[in-house]
């Protein structure tokens, strides 16, 4: 048997997409391609056009403005999805088509089914606490500066589309197809929900809670996927999720809270929290919730009955 030609299959399909999976989250991680591309923008619009007021130089994430936060979130969103874009089709020679991230008018159907999930595991979450007394809601919206009109405007395009969007092709995308070619659907599931809820701990407020929830979420989002076969049932999830969770309920989302943003007055609800941060997610938002963490569980457990279910029926009308 040659070793050499039995190696080659191995490495090809087993370890060089992994290894290109790990350099470009390395790359993506470090913000080392977005923050240079950002700055050199900022430079352009502010220090050469004087098109917009932000003092970026020498500012981090939490000392600079929230119209530069905003800004900055837009272009590093943009510029990465630019880059999985551009590895897909060049490092792995493949279309957007095989990481199932089509664009005909049938995927509007795995698309709504995303968003309808999304909205609900908000609205039961929320739901759950305020029966429990740890949430008090009162009206949040009221009359704000145009200024604050388009800073949401700007936020609902970073965080409801674009976030989503860059996520979801990269991790259910890029890095779940590049695992499955080479071990097969569920350890790649496994792989980028583990990977997907360890991400999130470099975020603001950060707890392990919220890690192991993200990582459920990842769960839910692979297993719709692969059972709808479209990668926009998961953006459509991811979507609803983040939009709800910070404009509908006005708490934070994955550690970026109202006033950290400076967009008081544009959610529909201002929500106050009291409780154990393991009840009510804290400062990091619901995904650090153990309410979340059973909804979760059980979304998964169903998923699981019902294709098991309809294989069965299917299996059953086969032979009749």
């Amino acid at each position: 048997m040659n070793t050499n030609t039995s190696l080659k299959p191995f490495l090809s399909e087993r370890v060089w997409p992994i290894l290109r999976v790990l350099v470009l989250q390395l790359l993506l991680m470090t913000g080392i391609i977005g923050n240079l591309v950002g700055w050199l923008v900022l430079v352009v619009l502010v220090d050469q056009l004087h098109w917009l007021d932000i003092d970026f130089h020498g500012q981090t994430l939490k000392t600079i403005s929230p119209e530069g936060k905003i800004l900055g979130f837009v272009i590093l969103f943009v510029v990465n999805l630019i880059l999985v874009v551009l590895a897909w089709r060049l490092l792995e020679r493949k279309s957007l088509r095989e990481m199932l991230w089509g664009f005909s008018c049938e995927q509007w159907k795995p698309l709504a089914w995303g968003l309808l999930a999304g909205l609900g595991e908000v609205l039961l979450t929320f739901g759950c606490m305020l029966i429990f007394g740890v949430a008090r809601a009162t009206w949040g919206l009221s009359v704000v500066p145009s200024k604050t009109i388009v800073m949401a405007l700007g936020w609902v395009l970073a965080s409801s589309i674009l976030g989503p969007i860059v996520e979801e092709a990269l991790n259910r995308g890029y890095w779940f197809q590049n695992i499955k070619r080479g071990w097969g659907v569920v350890p790649a599931i496994v792989i980028t929900a583990l990977l997907f809820g360890g991400m999130h701990l470099l975020n603001p407020n950060a707890e392990i809670l919220g890690a192991v929830n993200i990582a459920l979420s990842a769960t839910t989002y692979a297993l719709g996927m692969v059972w709808l076969g479209s990668l926009w049932f998961p953006i459509g999830w991811h979507a609803a999720w983040n939009f709800a969770q910070f404009f509908i309920v006005g708490l934070p989302n994955s550690g970026l809270s109202v006033s950290f943003m400076g967009l008081e007055g544009t959610t529909i609800l201002a929500t106050e929290l009291s409780g154990p941060h393991w009840l009510t997610g804290g400062n990091f938002g619901m995904e650090a919730s153990l309410i979340k963490t059973v909804i979760l569980v059980g979304a998964i457990a169903a998923m699981l009955w019902l294709k098991k279910h309809r294989g069965q029926t299917t299996e059953t009308a086969a032979y009749t």
